[in-house]
Order: C-alpha cells, then structure tokens, then sequence
C-alpha cells in the first residue's frame, strides 16, 4: 500500500543508490563484527524460498524499511536466480538476464563487485543455465571459511537439503558444511532493519506524512465543498472516513500493532444558541511506521461581528420584498476566542518544548514539557478567569523505530540521537474546556501534536506541512440567504451590482501569529457601486463596503495583481487578522479590478502601489505569493528544507562509512552549501578520465579546438604508445611537467585508465607541480559500448566511481551505433548517482560547443564543497586493479587478412571461452565439474585493451589505427600524419618508401597491449598464434581433392600408356581383349598418384617460401 503511495505522491522518495550501498556497508560491517568472511543470499527455489532472504533483498534493493520488509513476503520472480555474497570489502554476484535487468541500476554502480551474468544463449539454454550457476556459485564461495547465512525461524533450517548447496557434494570434496562454517546471522541481521536511516527518513517525510496531508485535505474538503446549510449535518464518521479507509486495509491485511493510533475526527459540544459546534480535532497516524500528528480546526468566521444582507420577505414568504443591512453580533465569540486561545497556547508550548530540548536532549520528558505548557496555558486560562487543572493537560512524549515500534528514549546517551536519526512525537491535550457563554457547559478538548527529528541539536518537523490552522464555516443563517441573491442589489449601502460573477481568484489574509496561518482560500467575487461581495467555499458570502477599506495598495510586478487593504476583522479576530488581500487574475481583471480602480478615483480614495508588499514578506504563506522566498536550509535551530536534513543525513552516513574520526557536524555541512567562486592565476589542468576504450584522446583533442572560440588556449598532453608502454603516474607528471616548461598554456590531460587518478591529484594538489599549476575540472569520458568488460556483463571498474561527485564535474556519454532507448538508460543510470555532476550526451567524441564552454568555464574542482564530498563518498571509489602494458613495435606491412582475424587476439586470451571438443556430450553432473575447474582454474593471462597503429601492403601510403577490446574492434584511417611517398633506390630497383612528417615511426607504429599478467614474451605468442592464422598456406593435395574433370584429364592424357593384356584403346574408349569397354584405365590409380605427386612437391616449395618470410616476419617483432 505504502508503495502505491510513493509512486503517486512523490517522485522524491525513490531508493537511490547511495542508500543501497550504505544498506550493503552496514552489512560489511557485520561481516566484520562477527569475524566472517562472508554473507551468502540464495534467492528463490535454491534455498527454498528463504523468507529471511526475501526480506533483505527487500531492505538493500528494493527501497523498503521497516514493517515493509516483512509485509513485502514474495520476491519478484525476476529475482528468483540471483545469489549474493557480501564480504568484508566487496560483493560477489551472479544474476540471470531478468535479475541482472532489474537490478542493473544498482549493479552497474556498486563498487567492487565480482559480477556473472549468463549470456543470453546461455540464459535461454535452462540446463547450461544451471550448470553455470552452480559452477558460479562454487566460484564465488573460493576463498571464504565462516560463511553467514540467514536460517528460517521454521522449516528449512538444514541448509544441505537447500537445492544449489547439495550441488557441492557433486565434486567429491565434501558437502558445503564439510568446507565452510556456517554462522547463522539471522537475528543479528534483523537487527539492522529497526534503527531509523536515510531512506527510511526520506520516506517518512515525502511518502507518508504527504499520504496524511492528503487525508486531512480530502477531509476539510469534504466539509468545505458542501453548501454550508448542509454542514452542521455532517458527522464525524463521514469526516474520519477518508484516513479510515487505508487504515484498516493495512490492520486488516499487513500490521497488528498494539500502540497503534486510531485516526478519529471529533466535533467539539454545542456552546451558542444556534447549537452549533465552535472546533473540531482531528487525529491520525500511519500504521507503518507510526507517524502521527493531532490538528484542532474551527467552525465559524471567529468574529464577533459581521455585516450581513437579511432578505425580507412578505407575508406568506412567497417573494423578496426588500433587503436590509445589519451588523450582527456574535454571542458566542468569546467561546471562540478562548478555544483558539489555547490551541495557540498548545503550538507555542510545543515549538518552545522543541527548543528546549535542542539545548539538552535530556529535558525530553512529560514532567518539563508538562511544566512549560502549564505556565503558557496558566497565563492563557487567567484571561478568562479560569483555572488550570493539571488533570486537564495530557503530555505524551513517544520514539519509533523504523517498525513503528515505540522504544525507550535513552537521555543517558545523547550520542546515539547524533549516530541514528530518529523520529519523536510529542502530544499535547487539554481537555474539558467549559464555555464563557453557556454555564455548565464543555466545549470539549483541544489538541495538538506533530512527530519531528532530532539532529546536531535542531529539529525538523516531518508533519510540518499539515496545516496547523483550517476555518470551514458551518454557520449558514447568513450566507444561505446571500448566495440565493441572483439579481443586483437596490441595496443603499452596497449599491448597484456592476459584475458578474467572477471564479478562482485567492483571497489571504496575514496572521499576525506565525504559528498559525490562514490558509489561502479560493474566492469569487461579485461587485457593486459600494462595496464588492466575497464568496469562498470555507466562509460562504461576505462583503465589504469601499468606505470601510484603509491603506489600500495595489501590487506590482508579480504574477497576478493583488489588492491590499485594512478593515475590521473578517476571520479570526482572535490572530488580529485585519488586513485583507484579494487576488484579481483571469476574468476578474477587466469585470472587476478596472472597474474597481474608476471607482476608488471616483470618490478620491487614495491608492498605492507596490512590487514587494510587507504583509507579504512577514509570512510564510505571503513569501511563496512573491516567488522570491529565499532557501534558508537552517533558521537557528529549525532544519527549514527536508532536501537540506536529508541530503545531510546521507552525508553523514556515508562519512561514517569512510572511518573518519572526527564527526560530520550540521553546521559545517551548511556552510558549504554558500562558497564564493575561486579565482587561480596558476596554469590550468582539466583531467579528461575514464575506462579503456572511451575515447579520452580524441575528446581532448575535439575539446582543444573550441579554446579560440572562448579565447583561450589549450594544449593536449599525449603520449605514444611506446611511452605508454612505460608509463606510470611519475611519469605522466614528469611529461606533463616537461610540456609546461615550453607553453604555458592550460592543458587538457588524459588519464590512462590503467594509472591511478587519485595519485596523480594528490600529486597535483601537494606535490611540487602545485606551486604552478591547479586542477580546473575533471572529466570522465564513457564510451556506452564499453560499460561491460565483456558479454557475461561484468561491469568495467571504476566506469562510474570517476563520476562521483566531488570527483568529476563533468560526465560525458558517448554514443556510436547505439539505440536511443540504450542511451536515454545509460543516461538515466549515471544521473541517479552522478548528482552534482553535469552529464552531457555525445556522438562519436564530437563536442558540442556549449559543453565545451562549461567545460572551460569550470573551476570548481578545488572548491570546499568538493573537497567535502571526495572525503564523504570515499568508501565508494573502486578499488584499483594492476594492469601489465606492452608495446611491440612492428614497422613491417601486413598483409589485408590481419583485419578479418585481429579479434582473435582476444579470443586467445579469453580463457573462459575454451570448451572441451565434447562439452555437447558431457553429462550434467561431467559439464558442472568441468566448468567449476574452468571457472576456478589458476589466473592465466589476459588481455583488456589494444591499440595499433599499422601499414597494409598496397597501401603504404595510408596508415591505420585499430582499437580493440573484449565487446568490439575499430578500424579508422589516421588523417593528422602526413605520409610522403619518396623513391629510392634499393638494390637496383626503385622502391616507393613512406615517409612520416612530425609521427615517430618507432614509437608508434605497432602493438600496445594492456592486460593482466602478461608478458611482452606471452604477446608476442599470442602475435605469432594469430599469424599463424594469416598465413596463405596451401594444404597438401588428395585424391578427394580431385574433380571428375581432373580425373577424366589425367585418364585421358595416359590413354595408350600401360595397356597389356590386350587391351587397347579405339580412339573412343579402351577396351579389354574380348572388345568390351572398361570403365576406366587399368592404371589409372597410379597416374593420379604421379600427378598428386608432381603437384605436392609444388605446393611445398610455395608453402617453404612463405613459411620463410612468415619467420622474417615473426622475428622481426621480436627484435
């Protein structure tokens, strides 16, 4: 249910992924505690539908908390075929297609994850599917001794019998609990569901408290949108109905709860002579997670006197005779006065019981909060000459967890409320109020209660955006006879009407109380001569006379044209609610604000103007009217912005997360938010970052020539591949150092993937390269078709951790050949985590020239903010993998079917990929032992990345560049080298040579390689086996080789040869002695020997002529 909620009500509440991996850090941390190596998750059939496995899938993936983990009792199916291992520093995964779509958001950003997803023909292959999973999941135990598992509190409980355990045996090494210790975490992982965190906050404050404020708007609707002479008809059961209505679905179905509040909505006791209720209150809760809040709400205008128009009728009431204009007086507004009196007694009690508290959590008991609110309603009660009685005032002083569950406030240990936020509620009631008017009689309770969080000694009130203040007038013996009025009025005072009626304007009027504020209500307006008639579905009818209208002002500038003024009180006497502001918008602004200005000039009432009205500025409700409310995050110690509380509770989760010693203070976290622009006279560095394959290169060189366009300059820092060969993080800032020293140019510098970013910005931020240059901005550069290593979907590390803010301010997604719905997917992914970052989208490295201006423009990546949110999102970055580079020159051209077979490079690398000849026969239980030996087998070589640039016989004068990896290969023809062919005489012929102009030959043209573990001896293997693969050699001749033809060819040229025995040939066929044709030579056999012979010793010398210059060829890349 409450899911149905979040998805209506709030965009807002979505489980982001920094509350998963806080969710999955906080299970690390256990892992740590209990000295485990390891938590495994089995999902589905294979551990028999665990439910304690369904509830923390539902608490790290899904986005639920608290009783929504237990009530959420069936995973989706898609999840079914996932399982999980969560050790102390990373995750082990393996998911099918489905699993792996559904949670590919949160897969594709985790940090040091060790993913397996079957291909999709494996995936569809069910008993290969199997095989695989099994092979996997015995991969993913390797390494880990104590392994935790969630034990069922039921059946079940012998995990031996659960279906992909008993798969161990099938090894000959022994069952699962013969390997492994198993460590039954169940109630210490439940233990981790009930504190209060970010999510769960999130939730309650953009979830479930809108869920009550639009119970308590659909409830005073129901009331207000009824004619008012209907109203004192209305119940409180058909009030109550709406909150009702999901209640009791949730106790029904989902949660039994014995602290559970149940929402009521009660009229106060008739006090007036007319028998009408004065207030009601209105109580209710969230059976969730207990959320609860108390309003007190009014009934009537609360003035004690008002015009009104009474209708006089002849004798038999058939017509209207004539109107007559009357002030009326209200006997029971002293009744009102008071009631509301101590409603505001109550609200100031509880703001004022809030600050005490932020200065001492340990006043947080009903005995002081029952003493502050004594002394203000003492005071209150004292004016109308009443006493207080202590049994009248009820303090209730309540925590929650995040089940709901009402716990013990510990005062004792005031550094849990700043570890754990958590959520309070404090209730105040006074009961039996005895009216002023009527002796002997109750007017009945008034009440008020909101829930808050305690943070760094300030709070934020959760149900704050339920209305502390709702007026529906229920008193119809005025204006039921008003609204019948459908002609103009011959009315003296009023006047001629001179408008129609006009619809969806807003009347407000200022509180001078800040505590409780009118509500802006929707108003039409009718007007006269006089005086113009106000109509709102809260009040009914009114009017106000032109003469009885002071400091008049009319607004200018904002959206629509406000009227502001001062007169006798029209609502609520008792808040001093004498200014009046009428909004004129659509319709209203030609029948009724023009026509209102010719009066008012008419009969010399003075009129001004104004752009910012302070009636305005001095309330809540009057600054969101102007549009120009300023966002103050923390006012004193009132968390005004629920973004700001928990974009802060997420900092200072995952600060907590990175070990840092000194805690995340409320007030440091505000000042970052306001930070001047810095301004640097030393050289500028923009970092261009990313995977391999990403197309760094070329970005930085599409980015350099916008430079002119901003007027500045920029260089590219680049290397060769034979430099890259030798790189590492010293040097690149030693060539970057050496290129400075000859243009002091800001420079664009590509990071290889296989160095360490973070080094080289320590280096560049500390090291002696600080003192003259400073970084710009960083950019990571994404190349969508290398988001996986390869096609079992392992995520390429560290492709979203440069994106991080704080990190990286600019993220840019590259797109070639690429789906529009692929890349919108991508782009949707990075924005969820890449926050503060600028996510730009581009094809085929080309800029656009407005990114490259913010690029340019951006010197943001030193600022403090930054500075905090590299400290905060720390533990996130991946860790680093070594990498192994090699270069292998290779000048010679090769020949054009290098560029069918370059793939193979990587196939033979790719040992994963070799199956037995007779996998296909295997039996299942043979597949599984050979996979999981496959799978488990020691490391071998294997390559990531290549670069080539190469030449092709025939085409010398043109160069090539390939680019390959494990999902794709590139070929470009290079057009920024000039190539001039020159001739030369070589051993008497003259031969064309290519000549390069400003391209080191040597350093560029040939092989650069990076893997892991491999060798420039074990590339040039792999080189050579995929010569071997090139080379023309023609196989030896058989006679299966030979056609018919050939056959009949050799016969025929051997046709006299050999006869004997009388045979002979005719001229047509040979023929035996006795003159019968025979089907063939009698020695055929042994001339197609000879000429398969002939014919072999030819293929032979071919075959050793190229076998030579193969050799040449081989050896020359060795030397």
């Amino acid at each position: 249910m409450l899911q149905f909620f979040q998805r209506l009500e709030n965009p807002d509440a979505k489980f982001h992924l920094y509350d998963s991996y806080y969710r999955i850090k906080k299970i690390e941390k256990v892992c740590l505690k209990e000295n485990v190596d390891g938590l495994l998750i089995i999902n589905g059939i294979d551990s028999k539908e665990n439910y304690e496995y369904t509830k923390l899938m539902n608490w790290v993936f899904l986005g639920h908390s608290g009783i929504e983990i237990e009530t959420n009792e069936y995973l989706d199916n898609t999840l079914s075929e996932t399982i999980f291992v969560i050790t102390k520093d990373h995750m082990r995964a393996y998911c099918d297609q489905q699993g792996f779509r559904q949670l590919k958001p949160y897969l594709l950003q985790m940090p040091n994850l060790k993913l397996f997803v079957p291909t999709i023909k494996e995936d569809e292959n069910k008993d290969e599917s199997e095989v695989l999973k099994m092979a996997q999941f015995v991969k993913m135990m390797q390494g880990l001794k104590r392994i935790g598992v969630l034990l069922p509190q039921e059946k079940n409980r012998n995990i031996e019998k659960w279906p992909i355990i008993q798969g161990y045996g099938l090894l000959g090494n022994g069952f699962f609990s013969m390997q492994h210790e198993i460590v039954n975490m169940t109630e210490r992982i439940n233990q981790l569901y009930k504190p209060h965190d970010k999510h769960s906050m999130k939730t309650l404050i953009n979830v479930v408290s809108q869920r009550l404020n639009g119970h308590v708007s659909g409830s005073v609707q129901l009331l207000s949108e009824i004619a008012i002479k209907k109203r004192p008809a209305v119940t409180s059961e058909q009030m109550v109905e709406i909150f009702l209505d999901t209640f009791e679905i949730e106790e029904n179905k989902y949660v039994k709860r014995s602290n559970k509040l149940t929402p009521t909505v009660t009229f106060g006791n008739c006090s007036s002579q007319e028998k009408l209720p004065l207030h009601l209150t209105m109580e209710s809760s969230d059976l969730y997670s207990s959320l609860r809040f108390s309003r007190t709400y009014f009934l009537t205008k609360q003035v004690s006197k008002e015009n009104v128009i009474i209708p006089i009728h002849d004798d038999f009431e058939h017509f209207v005779k004539e109107y007559q204009y009357q002030i009326i007086e209200h006997s029971y507004h002293k009744d009102e006065c008071l009631l509301i009196e101590i409603y505001k007694a109550l609200i100031e009690s509880f703001y004022s019981a809030l600050q005490m508290i932020c200065q001492d959590y340990r006043k947080m008991t009903n005995q002081l909060i029952f003493e502050l609110s004594q002394e203000r309603l003492t005071a209150t009660l004292a004016n109308y000459k009443l006493q207080f009685l202590n049994d009248n005032l009820i303090v209730t002083v309540t925590s929650y967890n995040a089940f709901g569950e009402e716990v013990a406030i510990n005062f004792k240990d005031p550094i849990s409320f700043k570890l754990t936020p958590q959520f309070f509620s404090i209730r105040l009631e006074y009961r039996s109020v005895p009216s002023q008017v009527v002796g002997g009689t109750i007017l009945g309770n008034v009440i008020f209660s909101d829930s808050f969080i305690l943070q760094e000694n300030c709070y934020y009130i959760i149900t704050s955006n339920i209305p502390h203040l709702q007026i529906v007038n229920t008193d119809a013996r005025f204006s039921d006879d008003i609204e019948k009025v459908k002609k103009k009025l011959p009315l003296e005072k009023l006047g001629q009407q001179i408008s129609e009626k006009v619809d969806k304007n807003r009347l407000f009027l200022p509180s001078k109380h800040a505590l409780l504020e009118i509500p802006i209500q929707i108003a039409s307006y009718i007007l006269h001569e006089n005086g113009i008639r106000i109509f709102t579905n809260e009040l009914g009818w009114f009017f106000i006379l032109f003469d009885q209208m002071k400091k008049i002002k009319f607004t200018q500038g904002l959206e629509s044209v406000w009227m502001i003024f001062m007169t006798e009180p029209i609502l609520c006497a008792s808040l001093q609610a004498k200014t009046v502001a009428l909004e004129f918008v659509g319709k209203s602004v030609d029948q009724v604000y023009m026509k209102m200005i010719n009066i008012l000039k008419e009969n010399e009432i003075k009129v001004d103007y104004t752009e910012n009205p302070k009636e305005f500025q001095l309330t809540r409700l009057g600054q969101m009217i102007l549009k120009k409310e300023q966002k103050v995050p923390l006012l004193g110690n009132i968390i005004r912005e629920s973004s700001f509380l928990l974009d802060y509770l997420e900092s200072k989760q995952l600060v907590i997360l990175t070990q840092v010693k000194s805690d995340l203070k409320l007030l440091n976290y505000l000042s970052l938010q306001d930070e001047s622009k810095q301004i640097d006279d030393r050289i500028g560095i923009i970092l261009i970052t990313g995977s391999y394959s990403s197309g760094k290169t070329k970005f930085a060189q599409s980015l350099q020539r916008y430079a002119t366009d901003f007027n500045q300059k920029a260089q590219v820092l680049s290397f060769s591949l034979l430099e890259q060969s030798i790189l590492d993080e010293e040097g690149w800032l030693n060539k970057l150092e050496n290129q400075l020293k000859y243009s002091q140019e800001q420079c664009i510098c590509v990071v290889p993937f296989y160095l360490s970013v973070d080094i080289i910005v320590q280096q560049l931020s500390n090291g002696k390269l600080s003192k003259f240059v400073y970084i710009k901005n960083v950019v990571n550069k994404i190349n969508i078709n290398n988001i996986y290593q390869n096609e079992n979907c392992q995520p390429i590390e560290n492709l979203v951790s440069q994106s991080l803010p704080g990190y990286c301010q600019f993220t840019i997604l590259d797109s070639f050949g690429n789906e529009e719905s692929e890349v919108e997917e991508y782009f949707k992914i990075f924005r969820t985590v890449c926050l503060k970052s600028n996510i730009y989208r581009i094809t085929n490295n080309m800029i656009q020239s407005s990114v490259a201006k913010e690029i340019y423009s951006c010197t943001s990546y030193n600022s403090t903010q930054n500075a905090f949110l590299r400290s905060k999102l720390a533990s996130y970055k991946s860790q680093t993998t070594t990498y192994q580079k090699v270069f292998i020159h290779n000048a010679i051209p090769c020949v054009k079917q290098f560029r069918k077979i370059l793939r193979e490079l990587f196939k033979t690398s790719q040992s994963q990929k070799a199956q037995a000849s007779n996998y296909e026969k295997l039996s299942e239980i043979d597949k599984f032992i050979f996979r999981v030996k496959e799978f488990n087998s020691p490391q071998k070589p294997s390559l990531s990345y290549l670069k080539a640039f190469l030449r092709f016989e025939g085409q010398l004068d043109k160069l090539y560049e390939y680019t390959a990896n494990h999902n794709y290969t590139v070929e470009r023809q290079v057009k920024s080298v000039n190539i001039l062919l020159k001739e030369q005489l070589i051993n008497g012929s003259k031969l064309q040579i290519p000549s390069y102009v400003g391209w080191d030959t040597h350093s560029n043209l040939g092989f650069f390689m990076v893997g892991q573990n491999i060798t420039k001896e074990i590339c040039q293997q792999y080189i050579g086996e995929l010569i071997q693969k090139m080379k023309p050699l023609q196989a030896l001749l058989t006679k299966n080789d030979l056609s018919k033809e050939i056959i009949k060819e050799i016969e025929f040229e051997n046709r006299i040869i050999g006869l004997e025995n009388g045979e002979f040939y005719d001229g047509q066929f040979i023929r035996n002695q006795d003159g019968e044709i025979l089907e063939h030579h009698p020695k055929l056999d042994i001339f197609i020997q000879e000429y398969l012979k002939i014919q072999n010793q030819k293929i032979i010398e071919a075959n050793n002529q190229i076998q030579q210059e193969w050799n040449n060829y081989v050896n020359a890349l060795k030397c």
